[in-house]
């Protein structure tokens, strides 16, 4: 048996679960060696404990903006992160945990001036936690914003006229889809499946609920979102308080200081940036109309925003 092979064997009894409690490399190899002996030397481990960890099929992974390491849990596809794989289908409990994610989401949007439009699940429509590969869980409009004396956002009239004489979208339109959660195994499709329902807009966001503590896959990531202009980001809000909360829509409407609450909740972190594309895909946007009312629903509250110069919520 070779040295990773043993090492597959050995690790999931040395490693702790929790990446919070990863243990250091020098003391990963002391206690190795307990079990293999001196055969090999410290930098042969160190470079078999790296490579494992690259490997979604080993049971040690490094630990993302820290050192360490700790046991990579194996979760089936049926439960790795959402969709496809239904957490609690049968139960709805994955519906409801999808829905909190994307009311989170709505909030934190406000309080950057970004107005949001939920397309996933629209109008009574069946909510699709698998994501859908022409459609964005929701979008969100991006534009300058100007507080008149009564405190209500308007948008900047300067601002949009300029963008119109050059040319530009008078509001970048962000496509925002969801995940609860990633995998080394799910996150390529999770990613592509982001990057084709958000191709027709000016941006594209892949959000992520939970935190991301594998390395391995924090890298892949953002080496993904860095080649093809995603922008990607995780709450960082464990499940255990994300079932805590109240239902989407009192999530929705909560008062600043009763959302400061759910926002103690959240470890947010920035993977990579989305790229701006200078102008919508038209000719698709055309498409999805024929194709989805939920789009001609995005496309009348836009304009209705443009015309009175006044986002809605």
């Amino acid at each position: 048996m070779n040295l990773r092979e043993h090492l597959r064997l050995i690790l999931p009894d040395i490693l702790p679960a929790n990446p919070a409690e990863a243990i250091k490399g020098t003391e990963l190899i002391k206690l190795v060696r307990v079990l293999l002996g001196e055969e090999y030397s410290d930098a042969t481990l160190r470079y078999h404990f790296s490579i494992l960890s690259y490997d979604p099929t080993s049971p040690i992974a490094k630990v993302d903006q820290g050192q360490g390491y700790y046991q990579r849990t194996r979760r089936s596809p049926s439960i790795a992160t959402n969709g496809r794989h239904g957490l609690f289908d049968h139960s709805g409990e994955g519906d409801l945990r999808h829905l909190r994610v994307m009311a989170i989401y709505q909030r934190l949007c406000l309080l950057r001036s970004q107005f949001p439009f939920v397309l996933n699940g629209r109008n009574g429509g069946p909510l699709r936690l698998d994501g859908d590969w022409e459609l964005p869980d929701l979008i969100c409009a991006d534009g300058e914003v100007e507080t008149g004396s009564d405190e209500q956002p308007r948008f900047d009239e300067t601002v949009l006229s300029l963008r119109r004489h050059f040319g530009g979208p008078e509001v970048g339109i962000t496509g925002v889809s969801v995940k609860l959660g990633a995998t080394l195994e799910s996150f390529p499709a999770d990613f592509f499946q982001a990057l084709s329902s958000t191709r027709w807009t000016t941006g594209s966001e892949l959000v992520i609920a939970e935190a991301l503590n594998d390395e391995a896959l924090v890298e892949s990531l953002r080496s993904l979102g860095h080649q093809f202009g995603v922008g990607i980001s995780t709450l960082g809000i464990q499940f255990s308080d994300l079932d805590e909360l109240p239902d989407p829509d009192s999530i929705l409407g909560m008062t600043a200081s009763e959302f400061e609450a759910v926002q103690a909740l959240l470890r947010v972190q920035r993977i990579t940036t989305s790229a701006q594309r200078p102008t919508l895909d038209w000719q698709t946007l055309s498409q999805l109309r024929k194709k989805h009312g939920s789009v001609n629903d995005l496309v009348r509250w836009l304009c209705d925003c443009l015309d009175r110069r006044l986002p809605l919520r």
